[in-house]
């Protein structure tokens, strides 16, 4: 996995940890939502708006989210759609949530 995909993680497993220690009362309940809401569908035009709004190619895309090149090019071109861990990701950076640059993917 990206060393971002591997942050992320982390923070939402921490997030969840937390949740369960202290039965919620010391998260704002938005934060805690988005880690529980299922992952948002996107469309062919969703992933490529998403990648050029981020500034990515579709190599760098993929290398974040840890997919092949093909894979993202697929998406792209409805072929097929991200799935579950994917789509989390792409909705990470549909909300500006996190920032990829190159060095970091």
């Amino acid at each position: 996995m990206s060393k971002t995909y591997d942050m992320i993680a982390d923070s939402l497993q921490e997030l969840i940890s937390d949740y369960e220690t202290t039965g919620g009362k010391n998260l704002a309940h938005d934060t805690f939502r988005i880690a529980l809401e299922p992952a948002k569908e996107f469309t062919a035009e969703d992933v490529k708006n998403i990648r050029a709004r981020n500034h990515l190619t579709q190599s760098l895309l993929a290398k974040f989210l840890c997919v092949s090149k093909k894979t993202v090019e697929a998406w792209e071109s409805g072929r097929n759609q991200p799935n579950g861990p994917s789509r989390r990701l792409l909705e990470l950076l549909d909300n500006r949530a996190v920032a990829v640059s190159a060095s970091m993917a």
